[in-house]
């Protein structure tokens, strides 16, 4: 219950840092990796996987989540959208230590504020829902 506890303030604290880099569709400045356009403010976030492969993940400009991983020769596949409407950096988190082929991406939405949304991927590399996370409220 602790370990659960302390990834719940993990999350919510590296949420929260995000929302200092929130920056409108105006604002927003388009750089390109891998012939994708992402917003720059947001940056790109890689997971090593336990086999040293390493998936990529960006905020795209139309505010989706896409990503893109590597095979075992370090070869890139193409981009593919997960969808969202992301309003911060797009994190990979390890929510489930006892399995190093799962994590989830999640992102913070300002617009729902005290939320955040994430994917879980499976050890087969199957991707849930989006689904939404009430952050832990301190008091």
């Amino acid at each position: 219950m602790l370990v659960q506890k302390l990834k719940a303030a993990v999350i919510a604290a590296t949420a929260v840092a995000s929302v200092a880099a929130v920056a409108t569709p105006a604002e927003a400045g388009s750089c390109s990796r891998g012939g994708r356009a992402y917003i720059c403010d947001y940056g790109v976030t890689s997971y090593l996987l336990p086999n040293s492969t390493k998936q990529e993940f960006v905020v795209g400009t139309g505010r989706a989540v896409w990503t893109r991983w590597t095979d075992s020769d370090g070869d890139w596949s193409g981009w593919e959208s997960m969808g969202g409407k992301a309003w911060s950096t797009a994190r990979a988190y390890d929510y489930d230590t006892s399995d190093p082929w799962t994590f989830r991406v999640f992102y913070y939405n300002y617009n729902d504020k005290g939320e955040y949304w994430g994917r879980n991927r499976d050890r087969s590399g199957t991707w849930s829902p989006w689904t939404r996370y009430e952050l832990p409220i301190n008091g």
